[in-house]
């Protein structure tokens, strides 16, 4: 190209930059200057001041730069410079073309440029982003020529001379436009584009997904969804007048799909307006609420729902009790509940699994349910307890005889997983407005008597009176004492000796904890040992008894006193617990006591309880070198023969078989076959409880090995024992 031309060229680019362009659409222009291979036709240009190309490319509205055999620039015009966010063109000067390009493109450029050498071409077209000094990127549609050097002394030389249009826009614009189509076609939301009166001009495949409708069905019809039946009128209208005045609406319809079911769908509307016209479209964008309406209904249901039962939760039953209390206040009405706690149902927990417990739970109440009426409210309270809400008026008669028929329905057979077992229901009963005006302090008192309930034996019903409430008072403030007594060192231990029975000397003593309350005294074992045991304070305090009474015993043992062993007894609790090995372990290791002179004593409930756990268990204790004792062998469901599989050295009879000796023939047959039975397994025999002379006669001559009673001594401090039963280092007080 020469001179002439390049002149020619630079004019023809100056005027198609300020009309040819600006008379094209957004969409339309990046579509011209995106096509390389557009060549626009030549114009001629009146002649400018200055005339040259140094005048021509500063006038230019577009940018210019002359590239040189090297790939440098030699001359930039000051808009080729602001595109790149400087100021003047001569900052350019020197500069390589790598470095106006974005990284990204500039391999696609020097692929370009590399081309046009190899075909000997003399125009290049291409398009790319010029990278900018404040680090952001522009795109630019390039046509380069080439043109000889007229510059003074390099005549002959070639440049390559590249104008750049600023397109950013244009490719901005038309990347939005192709970006809303693919969301259009791509996004999960329904959407429908219609004229003024609703008619449908366009949908998205997610329309068809939601209702069904083909594109084909739906273009040209009214929509329904945003004219909606009549039932929909009022909110139509609200919608119409809302578009009027803001342009947008939102709201829930109902809307009807192809195959007529019924959805919710969450609507927003927009309105389009012409600046002449007004309101000339609407877009709509749906979704179809199905599947949150129905995550909806469910967590409302368990808001007020137990997930395992189906049944009323707590908060529930607090509301519907609260609210049915008030209805009878009103009506003059009464009101009954029970409080329901299902007995051994731990037992099953522990031994089959919680999810054992889950089903029995499950099926415990559809029992429950089976016995009420429709109208009465049946709720899960927590765990494995349940409430009650009789509606009306019941009389007390109805109330204990339903009471009867729930009882009976728990104690029949569950079958779970394949195991039969069964369980039994405590019931405690309260009425308003006799045994309190709200929802918690009925449920307090029915709760007392359920717990009065179970203290009689379970498998029970109770109803509430005031006494109750008393003594619930009294436990309350007995087990605030019981949390601090360890801490205060309230407790002090009792030594019972025992003796063999056939000459009387001291063989044992059995240690038994007593209470000496600050205020109350003396506070007998059968006062606090329960409430310790389900407290769980039992753990703690049965680890002090087991210390201290080993700390005894080598205390007696340094003075020379020889007892025999000392019994210590475990509750279940703390036979249960998981740290019972290093309990014994600590306190034979801290006191010194030889672990032959430690006898531990554990009920036969305790073992039975879980009789694979329980044999794993005593072996170990055995391993420490500890005797066993069976305690209240009799009152549990056990048998002789199922005793061998433990590692036991002693038989502790209960006291229940020794009261009624020796005038009881059935109690005396039983004693007597215990022992007979007990020596052939080679088990040591213990009485407890002897109280009379006769009885005493009668152990010795069935061949007891040790009798221990109030016929004998009873449990006295360690002091006492000292004093009475070991002067002379053996020898009993005569």
């Amino acid at each position: 190209m020469t001179l002439r031309a390049l002149q020619r060229r630079l004019s023809y680019v100056a005027v198609a930059a300020q009309s040819r362009y600006r008379r094209l659409s957004p969409q339309r222009l990046a579509q011209r200057t995106l096509r390389s291979s557009v060549q626009p036709p030549p114009v001629s240009l009146p002649a400018q001041p200055g005339g040259g190309v140094d005048y021509l490319m500063q006038q230019s509205l577009i940018g210019v730069y002359l590239l040189d055999g090297s790939g440098h620039i030699v001359q930039a015009n000051d808009k080729m410079a602001q595109m790149l966010g400087l100021n003047h063109g001569d900052a350019l000067q020197g500069m390589a073309l790598h470095e106006l390009i974005a990284a990204d493109d500039l391999a696609a450029v020097e692929h370009q440029h590399h081309q046009r050498l190899l075909k000997q071409q003399q125009q290049v077209s291409y398009s790319c982003r010029l990278q900018r000094q404040d680090g952001s990127q522009r795109w630019v549609q390039v046509q380069g020529s080439v043109c000889e050097d007229w510059r003074p002394g390099l005549e002959g030389a070639t440049l390559l001379v590249e104008m750049l249009l600023d397109v950013n826009r244009q490719v901005q614009s038309e990347w939005q436009s192709r970006l809303a189509d693919r969301v259009f076609e791509s996004t999960s939301e329904g959407i429908l584009i219609t004229d003024q009166e609703f008619r449908i001009l366009a949908v998205n495949p997610a329309f068809t997904r939601i209702t069904g409708y083909r594109v084909e069905e739906a273009m040209g019809k009214r929509s329904r969804m945003l004219t909606g039946p009549a039932a929909q009128a009022e909110i139509n209208r609200g919608m119409l007048q809302r578009l009027a005045a803001d342009g947008h609406w939102q709201g829930e319809m109902r809307d009807r799909r192809k195959d007529g079911n019924w959805y919710p769908a969450w609507l927003a509307i927009s309105a389009i307006r012409d600046p002449e016209h007004g309101i000339s479209h609407y877009v709509g964008v749906f979704t179809d609420n199905t599947i949150r309406k129905e995550a909806e209904t469910k967590l409302a249901f368990l808001a007020d729902h137990d997930s395992l039962t189906g049944l009323q939760n707590r908060s529930s039953l607090m509301r519907s009790l609260s609210e049915q209390i008030a209805q009878a206040r009103e009506r003059g009405e009464r009101l009954g509940v029970f409080f329901i706690d299902l007995d051994r149902f731990k037992t099953v927990n522990d031994t089959l699994g919680h999810h054992a417990g889950d089903q029995l739970l499950v099926a415990a109440a559809e029992r429950l349910r089976q016995q009420l009426r429709p109208t009465d409210v049946l709720a899960r309270f927590g765990g494995d307890e349940f409430v009650v809400v009789l509606h009306g008026s019941p009389p007390q008669e109805m109330i204990a005889t339903l009471a009867q028929r729930l009882i009976n329905s728990i104690a029949q057979p569950f079958v779970i997983d394949g195991h039969e077992m069964f369980i039994s229901a405590s019931i405690g009963s309260a009425a308003f407005p006799e045994h309190g005006d709200d929802a918690v302090s009925i449920l307090k008192n029915a709760d007392i008597a359920m717990y009065r309930a179970k203290d009689g034996g379970k498998n029970a019903f109770q109803l509430f009176n005031q006494e109750m409430s008393q003594h619930a008072l009294e436990q309350m403030l007995l087990e605030n004492s019981l949390r601090h007594a360890v801490e205060r060192k309230e407790f002090e231990l009792f030594y019972q000796p025992q003796f063999a029975a056939n000459d009387g000397t001291v063989c044992g003593v059995e240690a038994l904890v007593r209470w000496r309350h600050p205020t109350r005294g003396l506070v007998a074992p059968g006062m606090f040992i329960t409430l310790a045991e389900q407290t769980g304070l039992i753990v703690p305090l049965g680890a002090w008894v087991l210390r201290e009474a080993c700390r005894q015993g080598k205390m007696w043992l340094d003075r020379g006193y020889h007892f025999g062993r000392i019994a210590v007894n475990l509750s279940p609790r703390q036979f249960s617990a998981g740290d019972l090995l290093r309990t014994i372990d600590d306190a034979l290791a801290e006191s010194g006591l030889p672990s032959t002179m430690l006898e531990l004593e554990i009920t036969e409930g305790a073992i039975m309880q879980n009789p694979q756990d329980a044999a794993v268990l005593l072996k170990r204790m055995r391993r420490l070198g500890v005797s066993i004792s069976v305690d209240d062998f009799g009152t549990g469901y056990s048998s002789l023969a199922s005793l061998k599989q433990y590692p036991l050295d002693t038989l502790k009879i209960d006291r229940s078989f020794i009261q009624g000796i020796p005038h009881d023939g059935h109690d005396t047959a039983l004693t007597e076959a215990i022992i007979a039975i007990a020596h052939k397994l080679q088990l040591r025999v213990v009485a407890e409880g002897v109280e009379l002379p006769e009885q005493q006669r009668f152990l010795q001559e069935v061949g007891c090995d040790v009798v221990q009673g109030y016929l004998h001594a009873q449990a006295l401090p360690a002091s006492e024992i000292e004093s009475r039963w070991y002067l002379g280092g053996n020898q009993a007080e005569s």
